[in-house]
């Protein structure tokens, strides 16, 4: 059996001992300075996403060169091989890492590289998913442009960062033009905001929903499902569900408050994921644990490798 990981964000996985490695070698000083990488970037006393989200400020600064972005490639790839998975989706905001030395096209090779690197040495095949940022509308329609000229050397599109206030229906005009090239489109959604950001997703090309977790608002105690959680049940739509991340931005209190076993036993197809594996201190393997201790009896069903809900070839 194939596993995979739909939900990964490239910048939110860097090995702690990499970090200072590389923090060292530039002389970035919030990390060069401090004794305890794993405890800095901890995340899991958040107050929201937006808190949550401040610490890539950090990882994004240490991913300026070719080389310290190939390794952080490298590294996530096996990281998740040693973890069991077979194919890999890793997602990244190109135009964070340009700069005087690295054009968008070098990002996207270095990348690549080190994910070459990871199959080559131990078999495990990944690709990259390019996230524009929601609050920047220049920046989603920079990345759909760039998405299309390189679109050999990634397999996704996606919108990231800040769900309020800036719902996907902002930017149709990007991923109708994305998606008449033929990309994938995933989108997060009902994360930071509610059922009609899932809605809206689904209405500008998602095939699958980043998240998405909230749609239980849209499922009423006795189970009758609204319009937009329907649709997702009766067309199968992959939700990429991530359960400590959703702890961790403070959406629910505690994991038995996490409505993926309802929305699993209702016959929704969930995809188990990492999210960001520094920030939340996780690993596929600690996702799996908590599903189980929240009697989810399949959880290998969550991994299964589908290639309808795949964006690998």
């Amino acid at each position: 059996m194939y596993n995979q990981v739909l939900h990964d964000h490239l910048d939110g996985g860097l090995r702690p001992s990499t970090a200072k490695e590389i923090a060292k070698r530039i002389n970035y000083k919030p990390i060069n300075e401090i004794d305890d990488v794993a405890y800095f970037f901890d995340r899991s006393s958040s107050t929201s996403l937006e808190d949550y989200l401040e610490a890539f400020t950090h990882t994004i600064a240490l991913m300026q060169t070719y080389n310290n972005l190939e390794q952080i490639a490298y590294e996530a790839a096996v990281d998740m091989h040693q973890n069991n998975i077979n194919f890999y989706e890793s997602r990244y905001a190109p135009f964070y890492s340009v700069n005087d030395d690295l054009s968008p096209k070098d990002v996207l090779k270095a990348i690549n590289s080190g994910f070459k690197q990871a199959e080559s040495d131990f078999g495990i095949v990944s690709g990259l998913i390019l996230c524009g940022m929601r609050h920047d509308p220049e920046n989603v329609k920079a990345v759909a442009e760039l998405a299309i000229e390189f679109k050999e050397l990634i397999i996704g599109f996606d919108i990231a960062g800040p769900e309020l206030n800036y719902l996907p229906s902002m930017y149709k005009d990007s991923f109708l033009k994305v998606k008449n090239e033929g990309i994938n489109i995933t989108i997060h959604a009902g994360e930071g905001d509610g059922v009609h950001s899932i809605q809206e997703a689904l209405d500008n090309g998602a095939k699958r929903i980043g998240h998405g977790v909230r749609l239980i608002e849209d499922i009423s105690d006795d189970n009758e499902l609204g319009p937009t959680a329907d649709h997702i049940l009766q067309n199968n739509i992959p939700l990429e569900v991530c359960i400590t991340s959703n702890l961790h931005t403070n959406m629910y209190k505690n994991p038995q408050d996490h409505p993926i076993s309802r929305l699993h036993n209702l016959g929704f197809n969930i995809s188990l994921n990492t999210d960001n594996r520094l920030m939340s201190n996780t690993s596929i393997s600690k996702e799996i644990e908590i599903a189980k201790s929240l009697g989810i009896s399949d959880v290998d069903r969550l991994l299964k490798y589908s290639a309808s809900d795949s964006f690998f070839d």
